[in-house]
């Protein structure tokens, strides 16, 4: 396992395995407490209002549901801690997506050491997904998305509190010593595997139990963080591209597939393709990327 960081103009990677397939779920852990939620700046917090009320006229589709943080990742031997808070998406888009999001980080880089400390910073997952004859799946993000409108991505969302017995759909609705650690571990992975059934329409019982590449941040919204995973698929690249075509429960968040050979990934940095690429599909390539360089 290595933990390093790759500065990159959309991506940097914080932390990453050598070892393929990647990290599997017993050896991933969560501290979930309080004390992970993001500080709150009161000059701000009329300002997230304002923000998130101009991005709901300009798209309707956007839903104020709570998230878990991301705080920080830690790592003891061969396991791995996540240590998460919680969020909602309005806080999100109200500080990550803020006009004056560098004033928030410096402003919290003063006041805290840590620039993040004022930041949403809602934890996202994403899936590295091959199909059984060596394809990767990405797919062209809709305009009616949060963001990267028009952009190649892969399948990925959130991991939701909702979900978690304890949780809820509504920030304020949620306390967090009613959840357990290890049903959010579970959430985790599940959403994983979810968000992959919902936007490209294969069903969970043809994919494997993912595991875990590593973790990118979003540099174009200051600092969000991502964990990606790998997911093998029993489908064929033609039955991917059939159950797709049918459409899925997600089928709006997404505009077209395309299918990648699992050989042309390392060189994928270097085509058209790459310049039409969210910024979350970076770095998953490159998490990849870097698991396998390492491997060698």
């Amino acid at each position: 396992m290595a933990t390093v960081v790759v500065d990159d103009p959309d991506v940097s990677l914080i932390f990453f395995t050598t070892s393929p397939p990647g990290i599997p779920r017993a050896q991933i852990k969560v501290d979930f407490k309080k004390e992970y939620n993001r500080k709150i700046l009161s000059t701000h917090e009329t300002n997230i209002d304002t923000i998130w009320c101009a991005r709901c006229d300009k798209n309707p589709h956007l839903y104020n549901g709570s998230k878990f943080r991301f705080h920080s990742i830690q790592q003891e031997n061969q396991n791995i801690t996540f240590c998460l808070g919680l969020t909602g998406y309005k806080e999100f888009i109200g500080t990550n997506w803020a006009d004056n999001a560098k004033e928030l980080q410096e402003r919290g880089k003063g006041d805290y050491g840590n620039t993040q400390a004022y930041m949403s910073d809602a934890l996202g997952v994403g899936a590295f997904v091959q199909t059984s004859d060596d394809y990767v799946i990405f797919m062209r993000r809709s305009q009616q998305v949060g963001e990267a409108q028009g952009l190649w991505d892969i399948p990925g969302g959130h991991p939701e509190p909702e979900e978690v017995s304890g949780g809820a759909k509504k920030l304020e609705d949620i306390n967090i010593c009613n959840m357990s650690c290890d049903d959010v571990v579970m959430e985790i992975f599940d959403a994983t595997k979810r968000e992959i059934r919902d936007e490209i329409n294969i069903p969970m019982t043809q994919l494997s139990e993912p595991c875990l590449i590593g973790v990118a941040i979003n540099n174009t919204s200051s600092g969000r963080p991502s964990a990606e995973f790998f997911v093998k698929c029993s489908l064929s690249s033609k039955e991917v591209r059939e159950q797709y075509n049918a459409g899925g429960a997600e089928a709006g968040e997404s505009s077209g597939l395309r299918l990648i050979s699992l050989k042309d990934i390392p060189t994928l940095e270097t085509t058209e393709m790459w310049q039409e690429m969210a910024p979350s599909g970076k770095g998953c390539v490159r998490l990849y990327n870097a698991m396998m360089s390492g491997n060698r």
